[in-house]
């Protein structure tokens, strides 16, 4: 029993050594980014940066990623004393997601895994008869509330491969942590990106 287990082991060693393939790429997209929330609505963002592929097999790979992504959300505009309050909320993420890559049919791959995301700035703006005020504008009255620095999510996506070296990527990023302490709202984030992979 033992030989085979270790039979079995080297089969696999040797199959994905001999597969194994490392390509690296910068990759650009589009967000549509909401918070979980009453009120809250989806609006555009980009997302920006590079990607490392290590084949490991026909099957499988491992992709990290460094992004910087714009998230946020846009909320339902709110009428007091006949006037309309519009409202937004931008944040600023690098984003580390570590995928697994699924290849059931040539380049065609499914990816799921953990993203580690970094907040490094956020703002809240309010806009009100012409005229806009952001929670920056509110420092100097003491105001300074930021988003947790640190933001948890599960990534899960679809995407292709060309041969020639183009890929696409759908993904769907699903926040786990709470973006404030006082608060239950977590970010949700649609992306589609296109990239461009070199092999080494």
């Amino acid at each position: 029993m033992k030989k085979i287990l270790l039979a079995a082991i080297a089969a696999v060693v040797c199959v994905g050594g001999a597969f194994a393939q490392l390509s690296m790429g910068p990759k650009v997209g589009l967000n549509v980014s909401s918070i979980t929330g009453d009120g809250s609505q989806y609006r555009a963002g980009v997302n920006v940066g590079i990607f490392a592929n290590y084949r490991i097999n026909s099957l499988f790979a491992i992709q990290p990623e460094f992004l910087y992504s714009m998230q946020g959300s846009a909320f339902d505009d709110v009428t007091v004393l006949n006037q309309t309050i519009e409202s937004n909320y931008t944040s600023h993420y690098i984003d580390i997601p570590v995928l697994l890559k699924i290849y059931p049919w040539q380049g065609l791959n499914v990816q799921v895994g953990p993203q580690f995301g970094f907040c490094v700035d956020d703002e809240y703006k309010l806009k009100l008869g012409g005229k806009e005020i952001s929670s920056n504008d509110l420092k100097q009255y003491g105001y300074d509330e930021k988003a947790n620095a640190f933001d948890f999510a599960i990534a899960l996506g679809l995407g292709y491969e060309f041969d020639f070296g183009m890929t696409i990527d759908a993904r769907y990023n699903w926040g786990l942590t709470k973006i404030y302490d006082d608060d239950k709202a977590k970010n949700s984030v649609f992306m589609i990106s296109l990239g461009y992979k070199f092999d080494f």
